[in-house]
């Protein structure tokens, strides 16, 4: 009997397990139920590559709405969820397909066997924000469903000089007879400069521009890489002003190979010629912001001396970065006096080169300039210059460096310093403020004012500065379709009618120029 009772108990727990066996089934095939739809249900979106084009997101959490990173290049939204998109430029035409009927002939068998096609639609968003849907596993914006559709991405940023009157009173940095542009974006909800710069329009030359340093963090996993800057970090435009346009469209110098064999050419009668490889080159050559800058192409081009441009003072621009971080700066930079070139025949006598563009000549900088005026108090201010010229070594050291340098005294310079002082490299030296003032360039470069400045006396009370300008720029508008073709010369005056290459070169000894 025990035996018998034994046996009919492990016949109950067989049948027990049997049954536990078949509820987690019935489990499984219920989870499997459940995410099977759910994974066929859901519907993918495209982040663009380049994520300055790429929207914010935003979906619903409960009640609250909350950004979504950008971990990949797609983002997953679940069937009947809604998210919310953002382009500060506004959005592109969003492109997809739909498959439409054709109207085939009574004859047109092939047709009648396969009567759908795909055509491709764009939708115009006119809006700033937009709403997209997942439905199935189809996106829809609107009663559209967006079949194929492209990557949903934001209008390209258009940037634009806009004028603007100097209302400086703390430093002056640009003389009162020329003219002050904002550079800033031109499609935004909220516009952001860039900079300000200071033209000459009469010459058609740069003479400084004006920007703010931005602080950046460093990665909490990389110390030595720092987070992306992003437009919302420039300031805000809070005054509309009016588009130059000419100004960022006209060719305002010969392209670099053109250049390069004019030189070539002149260096046949001054060999030391040969020493030089001037080229056109943005101003601004290093920064968080340096692709924002190299959209305004000729606009910011100033003549650099290649040995200085890719040596020393990329040095000193590498180590700005890294030091703005995390200190704060307005900065000013420009360009200084004339490059004295040494007679072949005579080492002692100089001559100087003017590049003839159109109807402007423009001549070689002999310094390129910054000067860092602290915005957040817990630096000095300083200037700093880079010697333009492979002839320093014609010159006394005092004549190169006309103020004491000081680069020794800050810490942040010292690991790029050290070879500042070869000529090879363009000579790169430090000054105070102080220093500056007293030497013959003081009045030349920027400087704080003890007081406002005063109104401009010569313009009349009945015309605005911000008239006069526009008059101004009307004018030179008319000229710009009169632009001859561009040429090097070594010339010291401005020639009334055009010259071949041929007869216009000659030298004016500058032996014994002072600088004004």
């Amino acid at each position: 009997m025990l035996i018998l009772y034994i046996t009919s108990l492990s016949s109950v727990q067989m049948i027990q397990k049997k049954r536990t066996y078949k509820m987690k089934g019935i489990v499984i095939l219920c989870i499997i139920s459940y995410l099977v739809p759910n994974a066929w249900s859901e519907c993918i979106l495209e982040i663009p590559g380049n994520k300055e084009y790429a929207p914010s997101w935003e979906k619903k959490i409960g009640d609250e709405w909350f950004k979504i990173p950008f971990i990949t290049n797609r983002l997953k939204v679940q069937d009947g969820e809604t998210i919310n998109g953002y382009c500060a430029s506004g959005f592109a035409d969003i492109e997809f397909s739909v498959e439409v009927e054709r109207d085939c002939g009574y004859y047109d068998h092939e047709c009648k066997h396969n009567p759908m096609q795909t055509e491709w639609k764009q939708i115009e968003v006119a809006d700033r924000n937009i709403a997209i849907e997942c439905s199935g596993d189809s996106l829809k914006c609107g009663s559209s469903v967006l079949t194929d559709v492209s990557t949903i991405e934001c209008n390209k940023v258009t940037w634009a000089v806009k004028s603007a009157q100097s209302n400086e009173t703390k430093t002056s940095w640009c003389k009162n007879e020329l003219h002050t542009f904002k550079l800033s974006t031109n499609n935004l909800h909220r516009d952001r400069i860039l900079a300000h710069i200071c033209y000459d329009l009469r010459e058609f030359s740069l003479q400084a521009v004006k920007y703010n340093t931005t602080k950046r963090n460093a990665k909490a996993w990389s110390a030595n890489e720092m987070l992306p800057v992003a437009l919302n970090d420039l300031p805000e435009a809070t005054i509309l002003s009016s588009e130059v346009k000419f100004l960022n469209t006209t060719v305002l110098h010969i392209e670099n190979d053109v250049l390069q064999r004019h030189l070539e050419t002149l260096s046949k009668k001054n060999a030391w010629l040969k020493l030089t490889r001037y080229e056109y080159a943005n101003i601004i050559q290093s920064g968080p912001f340096l692709n924002y800058f190299n959209q305004y192409h000729q606009l910011l081009d100033i003549l650099w001396w290649n040995n200085l441009r890719v040596a020393n003072w990329r040095h000193f621009m590498n180590a700005l970065e890294q030091h703005t971080t995390i200190y704060s700066y307005i900065i000013y930079t420009g360009t200084l006096d004339v490059v004295q070139i040494p007679v072949w025949s005579n080492p002692s006598e100089f001559e100087y080169l003017e590049v003839q563009n159109g109807y402007v000549n423009s001549t070689m900088p002999q310094y390129i300039w910054m000067y860092l005026e602290s915005s957040d108090g817990k630096n000095p201010d300083l200037y700093v210059f880079g010697y333009n010229s492979p002839y320093a070594e014609f010159f006394p050291i005092n004549k190169v460096k006309f103020c004491t340098d000081i680069c020794g005294d800050f810490d942040w310079l010292k690991n790029a310093r050290s070879s500042f002082h070869y000529n090879n490299f363009g000579i790169v030296f430090c000054c105070s403020p102080e220093s500056v003032k007293i030497s013959a360039y003081g009045t030349k470069l920027p400087h704080k004012l003890s007081t406002p400045p005063l109104e401009i006396a010569h313009i009349p009370d009945n015309i605005s500065p911000e008239q006069e300008q526009e008059e101004e720029l009307s004018k030179l508008e008319e000229m710009e379709g009169s632009t001859e073709n561009p040429e090097v010369a070594e010339n010291s005056e401005k020639q009334k009618k055009p010259y071949t290459i041929e007869t216009h070169i000659y030298a004016d000894s500058v032996e014994n120029r002072s600088v004004d």
